[in-house]
């Protein structure tokens, strides 16, 4: 069984965040287009940005964690 890649895994994490972000951003423009656009949604781009910012700014800690910790681990295994 190969090891279990988190850099890879966190990376896939991200693409499937962007696309989940998208999908509901989306839904959420159709609706409001449909039940009278901005005035009915006023601050669905100023949702949407936090929403947005938040799940990135947590998938990148995820990385950078993920990142140091292999970094800490190549640096204590002896050389070959």
């Amino acid at each position: 069984m190969k090891p279990f890649n988190r850099e890879k895994f966190l990376l896939y994490l991200l693409g499937v965040i962007f696309a989940f972000q998208a999908a509901v951003f989306g839904t959420g423009l159709f609706f409001c287009a449909q039940n009278g656009g901005l005035k009915s949604c006023p601050k669905i781009g100023e949702r949407y940005d936090q929403t947005f910012n938040v799940m990135i700014a947590t998938t990148l800690a995820l990385l950078t964690g993920s990142a140091v910790a292999s970094a800490a681990k190549k640096k204590d295994e002896p050389p070959n």
